[in-house]
């Protein structure tokens, strides 16, 4: 879909299609990149050892390297749009370069929008994505969380009833006696 619009718009619009948005859009590719960044940061720390087994531990790393990848991808892709953005309007959306050899030229212009117009729909599509890799974080989060607890409980139960069938409790010699004072005797 984003190679469809990046030809599309590539061959039908101007090169100069966006020039008058072009701050717009870069402040929308930069404020999903500043989404994106603290998202990344915070889900580089979540992963903690209390009272994970092995397994879900290594089932949430791999969640959150693919969750990662996908975010770096799509920051990547924010980076791309912008530079196209601020390589188009510093060139006036124009670019002619010389054939060697030759009095002739080759008219690079449709390179910035047609770039722009792929990287920037594809953030866009990414979009949906990006909110559903959260909230699936949230539910593996969820899930070895309440696995853990129900894991700590079992285990707290088991340890109150092996005290109760413990035994009958032995008092040390003299423990409970009456101690009379020297007045008394």
């Amino acid at each position: 879909m984003s190679t469809a619009l990046a030809v599309i718009g590539g061959i039908y619009l101007k090169n100069d299609a966006v020039k008058d948005i072009t701050g717009e859009l870069i402040t929308f590719f930069s404020i999903q990149s500043a989404v994106i960044l603290p998202a990344m940061i915070f889900s580089a720390g979540i992963l903690k050892p209390d009272g994970l087994e092995l397994e879900d531990a290594d089932r949430y790393h791999r969640a959150l390297k693919m969750q990662m990848v996908f975010w770096v991808v799509l920051l990547a892709l924010d980076f791309i749009a912008v530079v196209a953005l601020i390589a188009g309007k510093a060139l006036a959306w124009k670019l002619v370069l010389p054939i060697f050899g030759t009095n002739r030229h080759v008219d690079l212009g449709w390179i910035f929008p047609t770039v722009l117009y792929f990287s920037g729909s594809l953030t866009i599509f990414r979009t949906v994505p990006f909110v559903q890799g959260i909230l699936s974080l949230l539910d593996l989060t969820s899930e070895m969380t309440q696995k853990a607890i129900k894991r700590r409980n079992k285990m707290e139960i088991t340890e109150r009833t092996t005290q109760k069938t413990s035994g009958k409790m032995v008092l040390p010699p003299g423990y409970g006696d009456i101690i009379s004072s020297e007045d008394d005797r």
